[in-house]
């Protein structure tokens, strides 16, 4: 140990004082610095506007974003930034679309509703805009739809969804483990009132003729069971009792209307999916199986329609209808997508109100489609469609996707139908979704047609 000279301790006592005083002045120097620097931070934040500050924001967030990180179809957009639309958003994970696709179940073949599944909480409401506009001077097909979803209703337990398509309102309410734990119990109310797609359109060989002989209106209640077997595997039961009400409009003196009746339809529901979509594009990767069949009872039911030609009548008093669909998709790097779907469907004693039908040309919606055709295009007893499709990113706000459409029609009478189509869709400012496609579809058996042609437009938001 060193030991101080007594004449020299008050010394050294005076030089630590010192340099302890200067220490501590120097940490008071560096902390009045850094809250002069906050302070004139905060003060630049002030001096700008809050439009300033939400431009600088969604700047910030679009450039960290990759292309694809958005919402999906369903999911459109995050939230309304007053004149700014809608911010780019993440993609939903995997792990929740797996466990919402197991709570929510697949939508119906040709419901719109479809484009909402998979959606994401903070996503309330949607609107969308389509139409298929063809290019052969057919009547063109618009649909303004209109979606809400709310989650974790009735003490969280359950999910409320309403859509409204055109002059078609659907209502459901989702129970999810209830009333046992694996089970999912669903309540749908439905209420349409129109004379078009699914009722009375009439298509006479390539050219679009809509039977406005009367109104088809109906209100129905379904109420579905799904039990979870495993991890990709479910089975449901539906009941669907439906009452259909006709209205005259301008019939000729001979035709017989169709009878108002009382339609009961228990539905059966075998699915196998391990199935993933992500962002706005839809992308799927994973495969999965589904398969249902129902039959359906009328209370009274005779021949109606024009005569020679009146449709079915006692016979159709009950029929079946089933389908069996086969889907697969490949993604890489959320970007390169490739995705088949095949299809069979028909029945018995099914007449022109409930024969199962297909064509289209309006993508992410789950239709039966054939490129180059309108929606519903053909009806008949029972049809096999494969569709295959490969989408790219072209660049930072532009997708291409290619479509190739085949169909095969079982009866009335043989019949092949072939399609394709170009679609790109334009990601517009904050993040506005826009799809255009352009099909182009033909029979060519037994007799080879006129392609047909159809341009699709839709576009949405959600807040």
């Amino acid at each position: 140990m060193f030991k101080i000279n007594k004449i020299y301790r008050p010394v050294v006592i005076a030089a630590l004082v010192l340099c302890i005083g200067v220490a501590g002045a120097q940490e008071k120097n560096i902390k009045e610095e850094k809250k002069a620097s906050a302070e004139s931070s905060s003060i630049d934040v002030r001096d700008k506007s809050v439009e300033e500050l939400l431009r600088e924001n969604v700047a910030r967030e679009q450039r960290k974003s990759r292309f694809s990180d958005v919402a999906t179809p369903e999911e459109l957009m995050h939230f309304l930034v007053k004149k700014k639309w809608y911010r780019e958003r993440a993609f939903v994970e995997t792990e929740d679309a797996i466990v919402r696709k197991k709570e929510t179940g697949r939508s119906g073949d040709a419901d719109l509703s479809s484009i909402k599944e998979s959606a994401r909480t903070d996503i309330n409401n949607i609107i969308v805009f389509l139409g298929e506009i063809p290019v052969s001077g057919q009547k063109g097909v618009f649909a303004p739809v209109f979606l809400a979803d709310r989650k974790g209703v009735l003490a969280g337990s359950s999910d409320f969804s309403f859509s409204w398509a055109g002059l078609k309102a659907t209502m459901k309410l989702t129970q999810k483990n209830f009333p046992w734990r694996k089970t999912t119990l669903e309540e749908t109310l439905i209420g349409s009132f129109l004379y078009a797609s699914g009722t009375n359109l009439g298509f006479i060989s390539s050219e679009f003729g809509e039977n406005t002989k009367f109104y088809t209106n109906y209100v129905s209640e379904i109420v579905t069971l799904k039990y979870h077997f495993l991890r990709n595997l479910n089975f449901g039961f539906s009941l669907d009792s439906r009452q259909y009400f006709f209205v005259k409009k301008s019939i000729p003196d001979d035709f017989i209307m169709p009878l108002n009746h009382f339609n009961v339809f228990p539905r059966l529901d075998l699915n196998v999916s391990a199935l993933t979509e992500k962002g706005i594009d839809q992308i799927t990767s994973g495969i999965g199986i589904f398969s249902w069949i129902g039959y359906g009872v009328r209370n009274r039911w005779e021949k109606w329609g024009s005569p020679p030609d009146y449709e079915i009548g006692e016979d159709a008093r009950t029929f079946t209808i089933y389908s069996l669909t086969l889907l697969a998709g490949y993604a890489k790097d959320d970007n390169h997508n490739v995705v088949v779907k095949i299809r069979y469907k028909g029945g018995k004693d099914n007449d022109f109100l409930t024969r199962p039908r297909f064509g289209g040309t309006i993508d992410n919606a789950r239709l039966d489609v054939v490129h180059g055709f309108t929606v519903d295009s053909f009806r008949v007893d029972s049809f096999a469609l494969a569709n295959l499709s490969y989408g790219l990113n072209v660049m930072r706000r532009l997708r291409m996707t290619l479509y190739l459409d085949a169909a095969h029609v079982f009866g009335p009478e043989v019949e092949d139908v072939a399609g394709f189509g170009l679609g790109f869709r334009v990601l517009a400012w904050g993040g506005l979704p826009i799809w255009f496609t352009y099909g182009i579809g033909s029979r060519v058996r037994p007799e080879w047609r006129q392609p047909e042609q159809v341009v699709m437009l839709m576009t949405a938001a959600g807040w």
